[in-house]
């Protein structure tokens, strides 16, 4: 798969990538960390599908499911308008847990499937000795979950190379990480790209100093676009699909008027050459999240 040949041919969000395994994805993703399951949560949903977003990003650990279910509902727009991810969290990687993690998701959801299913972190922390066994356990059982019609796609979040070799069976068809200008993670993205993997980026965006970052500021204004839409489509154009998030209408919107220009090679070439910035300090091996309620 090649999906740098595939973002040449986007011309919306509502285009797709086509998947390993056949399936699409809208190129372009509402994340919903820290969008919580409360009537603020349920009303910035509402708000992101009248802008037209129906890809959104999910997971058990984000607690954001209950508001996204609410608010697809209250949409009044069919179940197979819409792309929902959740991911399995770190701490229930093995069948049991992960079966309960998932029909707990699809009860808060409202639905009786995802289009995508992910595990969240490969190790439950730097000390996790049994984590191989851990996640090819978990990966057989999400093949039965996807036999079953429970989940669509089945894919991993937060991999690096040397994870993927506890898999086996059928291969992932995402690996969702950190991915913004200033944070490349080049080998992981090249390992994915021989194997036909979409990246998926997280925190697309990177944080202030990456928005606010003197030459990305500068390209934007060259552009004639804000430094958001310059960095996710800088993302699109690496072949990556973008994850966004915002709780503001406008800027809802501005993060889908991503088509009507596009990056020069020498714009790409300066924003990859640019040193790291707005690294969010995590790293799958040795920096990985806690749950916050288990400290």
């Amino acid at each position: 798969m090649d999906f740098i040949a595939q973002s040449s041919s986007l011309n919306s969000a509502d285009d797709v990538f086509t998947l390993l395994d056949g399936n699409t994805i809208p190129c372009v993703g509402f994340g919903t960390w820290k969008v919580f399951d409360d009537a603020q949560g349920s009303d910035i949903i509402q708000e992101a599908i009248v802008v037209g977003y129906r890809h959104f990003d999910a997971a058990a650990f984000y607690h954001s499911e209950k508001s996204i279910g609410t608010a697809i509902k209250a949409s009044g727009l069919p179940r197979t308008d819409f792309f929902i991810t959740s991911k399995v969290w770190k701490d229930d990687l093995s069948p049991r847990a992960a079966r309960a993690s998932l029909e707990h998701s699809l009860s808060d959801l409202q639905t009786d499937y995802v289009d995508l299913l992910l595990i969240h972190w490969p190790k439950a922390s730097s000390a996790d000795a049994n984590w191989q066994d851990k996640l090819a356990e978990t990966w057989n059982a999400f093949q039965d979950f996807k036999r079953e019609g429970k989940v669509k796609s089945i894919g991993v979040a937060n991999f690096l190379p040397h994870h993927f070799a506890a898999l086996s069976g059928e291969k992932p068809v995402i690996d969702q990480i950190e991915f913004h200008v200033g944070y490349l993670q080049a080998e992981a993205c090249a390992y994915c790209r021989r194997e036909g993997i979409l990246v998926e980026g997280w925190a697309a965006l990177g944080r202030a100093a990456l928005l606010n970052h003197p030459k990305v500021c500068e390209l934007a204004s060259k552009n004639g676009v804000t430094t958001a839409q310059l960095c996710l489509r800088f993302c699109l154009q690496e072949g990556v699909l973008p994850l966004v998030k915002s709780a503001h209408g406008a800027r809802m919107r501005a993060n889908r008027e991503l088509f009507n220009f596009s990056l020069s090679n020498e714009d790409m070439a300066t924003l990859r050459a640019l040193p790291q910035i707005a690294w969010s300090g995590e790293h799958p091996d040795t920096a990985i999240p806690l749950d916050p309620a288990k400290q």
